[in-house]
């Protein structure tokens, strides 16, 4: 049996999210064994493949993009490259993608949110 992990959101708010008793209010990237916070991002669509890179070396199943308040479609070249990559890639907006990142998790799954929070 596996064991259960305690990585999960545990609540969205207006601009914030709490994760692992925390709230962060600036936009994050929450890994299964690791967080970077303040992720400092470029607007979705200037948003290029240095931006995944440093991921692409981990263990991960999928990135899950939250793009704000509103799914905002990066690049479709981009989208392609990293599917070139090997990597499957959702895009959603952040409430949705905390949402999938839980339940991913609860799988036993190994998802990356990269969440842009407004």
């Amino acid at each position: 049996m596996k064991e259960t992990n305690n990585s999960l959101v545990e609540s969205v708010g207006s601009g914030k999210i709490k994760y692992q008793g925390k709230w962060y209010a600036k936009s994050l990237i929450i890994g299964i064994d690791k967080i970077i916070y303040p992720w400092k991002h470029p607007d979705v669509s200037d948003l290029d493949m240095i931006d995944f890179e440093p991921f692409f070396d981990g263990n991960i199943e999928v990135i899950l993009l939250g793009t704000g308040t509103k799914q905002v479609f990066p690049d479709s070249r981009l989208l392609t490259k990293i599917l070139k990559r090997g990597f499957g890639i959702e895009v959603m907006d952040s409430k949705s993608a905390c949402r999938t990142f839980n339940l991913l998790v609860s799988e036993y799954r190994r998802p990356l949110a990269m969440l842009i929070l407004e």
